[in-house]
């Protein structure tokens, strides 16, 4: 119940920006890849997760799992998005907030497309 109060206050952007950012958009979402990248290994048989420089290859996961990863990104960058509205301190933190969150969206093409 804990968790779903808190999962619904940073959804909804009560949560400061500094802490819905690098708890949230940063520490938990590094987490949750983790634990999907690890999953797609063990269930999946997926070895073809990294390329030749052992970064991953978001283009070899399932569908599942690129489909669960978009649903996570948009949950993040809603909840971030949403602090960031309602930051009251200096606005080059909210706008560079922005920027990076634009930024991760755009970059979901990537799981899809090279």
């Amino acid at each position: 119940n804990k968790m779903k109060k808190l999962l619904y206050k940073f959804w909804e952007g009560e949560i400061t920006l500094w802490k819905s950012y690098w708890l949230f958009g940063e520490i938990l979402n590094a987490i949750f890849l983790f634990l999907l990248l690890n999953l797609e290994i063990y269930m999946f048989k997926n070895t073809g997760l990294f390329n030749n420089v052992l970064f991953f290859d978001f283009r070899n996961l399932t569908i599942l799992s690129k489909i669960i990863i978009i649903i996570w990104t948009l949950f993040i960058t809603v909840g971030v998005w949403r602090s960031a509205e309602k930051y009251k301190g200096n606005i080059i933190w909210v706008i560079l907030t922005l920027l990076f969150l634009s930024y991760r969206v755009f970059t979901l093409r990537l799981i899809f497309f090279s």
